[in-house]
């Protein structure tokens, strides 16, 4: 999935393509995606992103960095940053623009003998697990990167009302089927999670990870979570650390 939207970044850094990439659903008419979402500088950045950058501590690996606007703002802030991206072309572009420390590849297979303060996900990089049976794995993984005392950073969406309170009994209301459409181009389907605070939060505690809502958008159900590793005693659960 990610190819066309790589290709899509490459060509406006280089100033060979200016459209923008449409984002095919099962629900309704294709929504339109500017690719200049990807290079704004931090005058534009949203509520969710500044508060984010506000609460990054240490050593930061940003998830799913696109073109780096996020960690370009990190490096002017004098953060240690690194930028994990999936696409090639986009990691090529974040070296064109100065970003210092690029890993390309895929967050599963990525290990460290040196783990992170703060992971970052936003514009939803959380929804990369697909469906809401892959949260739980996804928290773990995350867990792997993380210091004993470091955070994780992430937004997401509750798309409830998108349904006008007929929510489907079959699946999680979160999951969604997009397809990538640029320059004529269509992209093979794949699956996208929105996931509410609470579902979040109650995964997430299954994984020894403690929740924070810290930020809410309450006209878009947009949120801003923070997560921190759960201490407990030898032999006891996270849940139980908690009473």
């Amino acid at each position: 999935m990610q190819n066309l939207l790589g290709q899509a970044i490459y060509d406006y850094a280089l100033e060979q393509e200016k459209g923008s990439v449409f984002i095919n659903n099962t629900y309704g008419e294709p929504d339109e995606m500017p690719v200049d979402v990807f290079f704004r500088t931090k005058n534009d950045f949203f509520d969710v992103e500044l508060k984010a950058l506000d609460l990054c501590k240490g050593r930061v690996l940003d998830i799913g960095a696109g073109a780096g606007a996020l960690t370009l703002e990190l490096q002017h802030q004098k953060f240690e940053v690194d930028a994990l991206e999936i696409s090639e072309l986009a990691s090529k572009v974040m070296y064109l623009q100065g970003v210092k420390s690029i890993i390309t590849g895929n967050v599963y297979d990525y290990s460290t003998p040196e783990p992170y303060d703060t992971l970052l996900l936003m514009m939803n990089t959380i929804g990369l697990v697909g469906e809401l049976k892959n949260l739980g794995a996804f928290f773990l993984k995350l867990n792997s990167l993380l210091k004993p005392d470091g955070q994780i950073l992430f937004d997401s969406s509750d798309i409830a009302y998108l349904y006008e309170g007929d929510l489907p009994t079959d699946t999680y209301y979160g999951e969604m089927d997009y397809q990538y459409e640029y320059s004529s181009s269509k992209g093979e389907w794949f699956k996208w999670l929105y996931v509410d605070f609470d579902t979040a939060q109650r995964i997430a505690l299954e994984q020894g990870l403690q929740l924070e809502l810290v930020y809410t958008n309450d006209e878009t159900g947009q949120y801003l979570a923070k997560g921190t590793l759960m201490r407990h005693s030898e032999g006891g659960t996270p849940e139980e650390s908690l009473h």
